[in-house]
């Protein structure tokens, strides 16, 4: 009767630390998401695709944990719970102190992206797989799982990322020709921004940079904009992307004193905050337009409302072949999945 008495008050234990961790990771998650990207905590909003998925997660990890609690049997396992809580709520302090520091990685890209960004995405992403783990495992021994329970639940979670990537592809997919710039009225303080893309060797512009900038010149042609704003730093060694666009449309005669150039930011995330902290609150600007390629508008429209920035969408004429399109939909899928669940 003791050792029961003992078991049972080790698993209500268990039970009352993992559920009050992993609340506490969820709040801490959305406060880093908005503190990492300098937004104050006022622009919270739980409705928010990328907030409801966090809320969700850590919603099946808390049921699984109140049916463990209530549950009578033998499979108790409360040091493995136990443990679980410890590394999960690791990971995610590892991935927040990444985020705060340069790590000793080389200056080199990935996918387009900075190797060190590349790096703090995977952190995270460990950090919810941790999450996934804990949920499969605790669901594991609610049904009376006793064997190879750390594989079931690493395939298990492996199947639960697969599922979350198929839906943020098919998100894409039916978006992915929504595009406004049929609804912006035509006005001397509309901008276009074009977002920076990939600069071949010896600074030559890429057919997707090309492209975009294209879709910008016909844009002023048409009196929709009267500003052009190229943005995109650069690579070791290569002019920024602006600047290499700036290149492109010299000949094409528009007006120099028309066209804008950032020369800074390296990602999608930071061009969007770039319109909101410098090009909205300081320039006299009716409406943006960000310009970028098909594939990637939803991704752009998703920053968009979670920096809270209104802006019209253009996609570039970009011809892409089918490889190419199945290839840059399922990367912006894991591009965007990433976004919603911690703002990187």
């Amino acid at each position: 009767m003791k050792k029961k008495k003992l078991i049972f008050s080790s698993k209500s234990f268990v039970t009352s630390f993992a559920i009050l961790f992993t609340i506490i990771d969820l709040l801490f998650l959305f406060y880093l998401k908005y503190e990492n990207q300098s937004l104050p905590l006022k622009n919270f909003k739980l409705l928010y695709i990328g907030n409801l998925l966090d809320l969700f997660f850590s919603s099946l990890l808390v049921v699984a944990l109140l049916v463990y609690a209530f549950q009578k049997g033998k499979n108790y396992k409360p040091g493995m719970i136990f443990n679980y809580t410890i590394i999960t709520t690791g990971i995610l302090l590892l991935a927040a102190l990444s985020t705060k520091i340069k790590l000793p990685l080389p200056d080199i890209y990935v996918l387009d992206h900075p190797l060190n960004k590349v790096v703090i995405g995977l952190i995270f992403s460990l950090y919810q797989f941790a999450i996934f783990m804990q949920i499969m495992l605790i669901w594991q021994i609610v049904f009376g799982a006793k064997e190879l329970i750390l594989l079931r639940s690493f395939f298990n979670s492996f199947l639960i990322v697969i599922g979350l990537l198929a839906i943020t592809f098919f998100y894409i997919h039916f978006t992915i020709g929504s595009h406004e710039t049929y609804l912006v009225k035509k006005s001397q303080t509309n901008v276009a921004v074009v977002l920076g893309a990939a600069v071949w060797s010896h600074n030559s512009v890429s057919p997707s940079l090309a492209a975009r900038v294209d879709k910008a010149v016909q844009l002023y042609r048409k009196g929709i904009v009267n500003k052009i704003l190229l943005t995109g730093g650069n690579a070791p060694g290569e002019l920024s992307e602006a600047e290499v666009a700036f290149d492109y449309m010299k000949p094409q005669r528009i007006n120099t004193e028309d066209i804008w150039l950032e020369k800074k930011t390296s990602s999608t995330i930071e061009q969007i905050k770039f319109i909101k902290d410098s090009l909205l609150t300081k320039r006299n600007i009716n409406h943006i337009v960000i310009v970028s390629d098909g594939y990637h508008l939803t991704r752009v429209r998703e920053i968009c409302k979670f920096f809270h920035v209104k802006s019209y969408l253009s996609a570039s004429g970009l011809n892409l072949s089918i490889e190419h399109k199945l290839y840059y939909k399922l990367r912006e899928s894991v591009a965007l999945a990433v976004f919603w669940l911690f703002a990187i």
